[in-house]
């Protein structure tokens, strides 16, 4: 009988001292036929043929027959066929010695001696690395994986991944990956993260190869806030400056609007990022308009990111992993907006089990299901949410409001796949849908249709990329209902886009490449008359078409422990494509249709104008201490798409323009400088940051612009400079019974504008303020772990009134009181402040739990404070106008939710 065991305590396996064996050469292949031969007797033959000795235990042999035919046969190639239909591998040490082993488990090297072996073991519970013969003794193998949450399937970002033996380890990134570099041999790898089980892996590493873990919540959980994740010290370690990163954790712990989690609302929490009022849709960064933010969701640009009038955002919270807004010295894969980049990513279904989230409201509920497929090759999710909100006006105590309707729905699906041991594909679709009718006689609505589909191929272990074609479809209507008067509004925007990002890594530095190009068509809009009896002359603009494309190249590299740079380039390219037409003006007078002369018309798809622009971008960290940096950022930025709107916040009947011969791209510079220090291992973070950013070309409108279908749009249009400075300082705590952070930001917005004529000029080509510019904000956010199930967490935010243009005096016009204005933005709202109050009751927190409910009791504006939007002027009878404070929410707001996990 052949049994291992006694072999290893024999010590013959290695020094192969079977008489006979080693005095003549054996043959090096083989060529036989076996007919339902027990297997013992196939190894028999390849024992003689090739002069080496086969273990293995009888059992695992037993009753196993095989029909094999073998020509000119190497050993492995023989080896490899008779084991073919078994459970069974086999280990080759040497010439003369090969054990035969069930499938996963491994002959370790528990003394570190290849030539005893007496050292080798048999572990069954050791898990294969890289095949199954072992690489030569001394050579660097990789060990790289991902680690994500067992029950949510989340990325666990800056998880320890230690050989505790060998004193090495590294932290996951922001994906959850992880790699080592470790000779061949049998290692104990403990990954470790807070608030999951540690868990330990014991592996025999015969080659470079990947190990996925599953981490699991503990009991006890401590509620920590973390905004930017990465490294424990990524806020002193990294380059780049002006970077946040919130989880889906972080953000389901903010306060909330009608009891649901919002990404956009917790992002108006960070330093720098403010709104210009009450519910607003979009968000303004470091003195930028709303349309100079970019956001993504899964790479393809979201033009409205709002529900219900701002009270919601597009992003469902079940189907959101993590969000990351880049406002300082944006990386040069990232373009087309001048402030910030919004880039929100929907996290992947589970590869393991099926399992669901969700959550009822009092204005609307969500479900998300996800689960593996293709023999957990692959996972699907699907997420859903709808509004049930019209009951609300049934309540409202004016009779007028009643009537009002108001609602939405989206719907998530991602699917995910791996194609290979180096590739997976993803896609990710997203379709939403909003409506509100107001006074029964208009009704807006606006839907998107998003979809991509993103390649991820690893090359070798230093190349891997990403390859992505998106689409884009987000439409608006506006319906009038009046009699006599009925008639349909819509205009539109869609894209199609390709992407190509390579990402090559070395130990200090870190190269990425790649390019995008995004084919967009605009439908500026339409009216169209509904019915034979509508008084309404129909119109329709002329679409306009563009492509946008962009080249890069962005090398970070660690120079030394104390000084790294990050510098990039990015060549932009643009052009504007018919058909179209052009209108030419009289030289030496303003744009107006009074002073039109000419029209040039373009064919279909003929180049009408072209931009292009180089985008350098560059930071710089120096360490001053191990926990505490000096940074320094600049970037340079092209915008070719803008938005044409009277209103100041993001609006259902924005028009969104190409950049042509009279819109010129908007061009922004920006500087910034920051010292970050850190205390307490990394448990508390500070910053101070300063930057300094100069706008051209932004858009500005003449006194009283007609906006609506006007194919002159221009002649309503003025460019003007922009100029934005301040200071931002924050702190954050991230780990504690009491977490959270506090931001304050000191900063000025002035436009101004260089007209020649009287009606080009805004407050006689002096500086402004622009309407969303705030001089003083202060945030601060605080969750207090009461006990291991309840948390309370609660949110103030300060800041100054806007800008607004008031009225100075008034006129009678036929019996009518006129206002007159003033200078542009010249007065300010009162100060702005609020207290929002949330309270979450959590489940028991044990993984095997099947079922799970939570509570989450909010109150939004907790002391009711009437904060103004803005001011308007009505006039009654015969009495004098006068001026009124509009207050979007004047009161406090309560609400409960409950949600569920199963």
């Amino acid at each position: 009988m052949k049994q291992l065991y006694v072999l290893l305590l024999t010590g013959g396996l290695f020094f192969g001292a079977v008489p006979g064996f080693g005095q003549q050469e054996p043959p090096k292949t083989l060529t036989a036929t076996y007919q339902q031969a027990p297997l013992p007797q196939v190894f028999s033959g390849i024992e003689k043929q090739f002069g080496v000795k086969i273990f293995y235990k009888e059992e695992w042999l037993a009753g196993q027959k095989l029909t094999l035919n073998l020509t000119n046969a190497t050993l492995t190639e023989a080896l490899q066929a008779a084991l073919l239909e078994t459970d069974l591998t086999f280990n080759q040490y040497d010439a003369a010695n090969v054990v035969i082993l069930p499938a996963g488990a491994a002959l370790t090297n528990m003394a570190g001696n290849g030539a005893n072996a007496q050292g080798y073991t048999y572990d069954a519970k050791a898990l294969v690395i890289g095949g199954n013969k072992m690489a030569p003794r001394g050579q660097k193998l990789t060990l790289s994986g991902n680690l994500k949450t067992g029950k949510s399937n989340e990325e666990v970002i800056g998880a320890q991944v230690m050989v505790e033996s060998l004193g090495v380890g590294t932290a996951t990134d922001l994906q959850g990956n992880y790699k080592l570099s470790l000779p061949a041999g049998k290692y104990e790898i403990t990954f470790r993260a807070i608030g999951l089980e540690t868990i330990k892996k014991v592996v025999q590493l015969n080659g470079s190869g990947k190990l996925d873990v599953e981490m699991f919540e503990k009991d006890l959980v401590l509620n920590e806030v973390r905004i930017e994740a990465q490294r424990s010290d990524i806020n002193v370690s990294g380059t780049q400056m002006g970077l946040n990163k919130l989880s889906i954790k972080e953000i389901k712990k903010m306060p909330a609007l009608l009891g649901e989690s919002d990404v956009v609302k917790s992002v108006q929490m960070l330093p720098g990022v403010t709104s210009v009022g009450e519910a607003a849709a979009g968000f303004n960064v470091r003195g930028g308009n709303t349309d100079q933010n970019l956001i993504l969701m899964d790479e393809v640009p979201i033009f409205n990111p709002t529900h219900l009038f701002g009270f919601f955002s597009v992003f469902n919270p079940d189907a959101v992993q993590e969000a990351t807004l880049y406002r300082g010295a944006i990386p040069a894969q990232l373009g087309g907006r001048l402030s910030a980049i919004l880039d929100v990513k929907q996290k992947e279904g589970s590869y393991q089990k099926w399992q669901g989230t969700g959550g009822i409201g009092v204005v609307s509920g969500r479900l998300a299901v996800e689960g593996p497929v293709m023999n957990k090759q692959g996972s699907v999710l699907v997420a859903g949410r709808s509004s049930y909100s019209n009951w609300l006006f049934k309540k409202m105590p004016d009779a007028q409001l009643r009537d009002d309707k108001a609602s939405f729905y989206d719907a998530t699906v991602k699917l995910s796949g791996l194609v290979s041991e180096k590739g997976k594909v993803i896609f990710s679709g997203y379709r939403s849908h909003d409506s509100f009718q107001f006074n029964a006689d208009t009704v807006y609505s606006w839907e998107t249709n998003n979809a991509s589909l993103t390649y991820n191929h690893i090359f070798s272990e230093k190349l891997q990329a990403n390859f992505v074609a998106l689409y884009g479809d987000y439409d608006l209507g506006l319906d009038y209902l009046k009699p006599f008067s009925e008639a349909k509004y819509s205009s539109g925007i869609r894209q199609r886009g390709l992407k190509a990002d390579f990402i090559h890594q070395r130990q200090k530095q870190q190269l990425r490449f790649g390019g995008s190009s995004t084919y967009y068509t605009f439908s500026p809009g339409a009216l169209k008359p509904l019915g034979e009896r509508s008084n309404i002359n129909g119109k329709v603009l002329p679409k306009d078409k563009a492509i946008e494309s962009a080249i890069y190249v962005n090398d970070e590299i660690e120079l030394s422990p104390r000084f790294s740079v990050n510098l990039g380039l990015r060549f932009s390219m643009y052009q504007h494509l018919g058909p179209s037409q052009v209108y030419t003006y009289e030289a030496g007078k303003p744009r107006s249709l009074l002073t039109l002369t000419d029209t040039v018309s373009y064919e279909n798809n003929a180049l009408v104008k072209p931009y292009e622009g180089l985008e350098p971008r560059a930071a710089i960290r120096f360490s001053l201490t191990d926990e505490s940096a000096l940074k320094a950022g600049y970037s340079r930025t092209l915008q070719y798409l803008h938005v044409v709107s009277n209103t100041l916040t993001v609006s259902p009947i924005d028009i969104w323009k190409t950049s042509n011969q009279y819109i010129e791209p908007q061009i922004g510079n920006q500087v910034s400088l920051g010292l970050f220090q850190n205390w307490q291992q990394n448990t508390i973070e500070t910053s101070v940051e300063v930057y300094y950013k100069t706008i051209q070309n932004q858009l500005d409108y003449k006194n009283g612009a007609e906006l609506f279908l006007n194919e002159a749009i221009e002649t309503e249009l003025l460019p003007a400079k922009g100029e934005a400075y301040g200071i931002e300082l924050m702190v954050n705590k991230k780990v504690g019974k009491v977490t959270g952070w506090a931001s304050y930001a000191f900063s000025r917005t002035f436009l101004q504008t260089d007209g020649k004529f009287p009606e080009e000029k805004i407050n006689g080509n002096e500086k402004y303020p622009a309407s969303y510019d705030k001089p003083h904000n202060l945030n601060l956010v605080t969750t207090y772990q009461v006990t291991r199930r309840l948390n309370i967490t609660t949110s103030f935010t300060f800041n100054t009134g806007r800008p607004f243009t008031a009225s100075t005096g008034f006129y009678n016009f036929y019996g009518n009181s006129v206002p007159i204005y003033g200078d542009r933005n010249q007065y300010r709202l009162s100060d702005y402040h609020r207290l929002d109050l949330s309270l979450t009751v959590l489940p028991n927190l044990k993984k095997n739990k099947k079922y799970e409910g939570s509570w989450n009791f909010a109150v939004y504006n907790l002391y009711a404070r009437k904060n103004a939007y803005s001011i308007f002027y009505k006039h009654v009878g015969g009495t004098k106008t006068q001026a009124y404070q509009l207050s979007v929410i004047g009161t406090a707001i309560p609400s409960i939710t409950y949600n569920f996990k199963f």
